[in-house]
């Protein structure tokens, strides 16, 4: 092996000695990419779990009064959205529980920015709550069936242009939003509240196994919703039942009540009636129009119809348990 140059070997030493103190002493910084879909998700998932927490607020003011909970239902999610702001971003966690999700935090960046945080919940929040009560009132007192000459006509269609500006600048401002990725609303704009990684070399890596659990969920219930009108029930039971008892091998049961029947009684009609009084008296079922199945038993024409048309091919007697494919009109000699 060929020994060094000299001359090399005090080149890489003299670059070493030069490269070394800014390696030791140059801190290493992460530049945060700017992810958009991550605050969007926030802001959705901030809305879901304010609906989610409604609910049972809803169900309780149900059982005090009905229609307490629509009645007030914008006072229920501005004191929801005050109480989740306050517990997360008012008390120095400087994120929502959906932003801490997506490791996202405000950036602490300029002079007051506690104050420009609580700002930015009163006018999120409360600066809503006030202009949506404010236009219902307005909207209920009739302002905008005002003489044109007069101040509540003007007034309201102050608020009508100052609604549409704000729309325009809301879409304006979300435009910028999706170029540049840095304030997803005109007030973190105007307050100068920026989303950042609240740990920059934590990889946003996004399970979306609940994502599938509920895909899967939604397109079961889809499918029962639509297939659940098409299954006849008393059909279905009655399919069941017939196929139970042939596999088992057992015998037809029937009721020893609704056997001895008087022929010209109803059967269909004494057991309906018997579901709603314990007693019974036969003579009052006596069939009207009546009607005879194929295994000589008499029903009321609308009765024994009903019966087959909700049970079809699956129609058994109640009195001997023959399944019905036919019937006729009783014609008595």
């Amino acid at each position: 092996m060929s020994a060094i140059d000299p001359q090399w070997a005090n080149a890489w030493s003299s670059t070493i000695a030069h490269i070394e103190p800014r390696l030791t002493h140059t801190p290493t910084t992460v530049v945060s990419r700017n992810v958009r879909v991550g605050k969007l998700d926030a802001e959705l998932l901030d809305g879901e779990l304010t609906e989610m927490l409604r609910e049972p607020v809803s169900n309780a003011l149900s059982l005090v009064r009905p229609g307490l909970a629509e009645t007030y239902r914008l006072e229920i999610d501005t004191m929801i959205r005050a109480l989740l702001f306050w517990l997360s971003v008012g008390s120095h966690r400087r994120a929502t529980y959906a932003q801490g999700l997506q490791n996202l935090q405000y950036a602490r960046t300029g002079r007051g920015f506690a104050q420009r945080v609580h700002w930015f919940g009163i006018l999120s929040i409360g600066g809503h709550y006030a202009w949506a009560r404010m236009v219902g009132a307005m909207s209920l007192a009739g302002w905008a069936d005002a003489p044109q000459s007069s101040i509540r006509a003007r007034l309201w269609r102050l608020v009508q242009r100052v609604e549409r500006i704000t729309k325009v600048a809301a879409l304006l401002n979300f435009a910028a939003f999706l170029a540049l990725g840095q304030y997803p609303s005109i007030i973190e704009r105007i307050l100068n509240l920026r989303l950042v990684h609240a740990r920059p070399q934590l990889l946003h890596s996004v399970s979306f196994e609940f994502l599938n659990r509920q895909l899967v969920w939604h397109a079961f219930t889809e499918f029962v919703m639509f297939a659940m009108p098409l299954v006849n029930p008393a059909r279905a039971r009655a399919w069941v039942v017939r196929n139970v008892r042939g596999v088992m091998r057992l015998p037809v049961s029937v009721d020893p009540s609704v056997a001895e029947l008087p022929d010209d009684t109803c059967a269909v009609c004494f057991v309906d009636a018997r579901k709603d009084v314990s007693e019974v008296l036969e003579d009052t079922h006596s069939a009207v129009n009546p009607h005879v199945t194929n295994c000589g038993h008499r029903y009321c024409y609308v009765c024994i119809s009903m019966r087959m048309m909700a049970e079809a091919d699956e129609c058994s007697c109640l009195r001997c348990g023959s399944k019905i494919d036919r019937i006729r009109q009783y014609l008595e000699l």
